[in-house]
């Protein structure tokens, strides 16, 4: 059986949640967690993925260079 996908932009709180979870298994070196937030973040818009940086940053979790060193690790 085929199972096809149909992306969904997830919400703005969907996409920030899902950055939180990333950084946060990536300092825990937890992969699992780390593939859990990805795998909202993939179908999230390039503006949601910024807007969702700049709130961490706000939020002092984590620095916007931090956060692009750690997707691209």
């Amino acid at each position: 059986m085929y199972h096809r996908e149909y992306p969904i932009t997830p919400s703005q709180q969907a996409a920030h949640g899902a950055l939180g979870i990333f950084v946060e298994g990536h300092r825990k070196d937890d992969v699992r967690q780390m593939l859990v937030g990805l795998s909202v973040l993939r179908s999230a818009t390039a503006a949601q993925i910024q807007s969702a940086m700049a709130a961490m940053q706000a939020g002092q979790r984590a620095t916007i260079v931090e956060i692009e060193a750690m997707l691209a690790g």
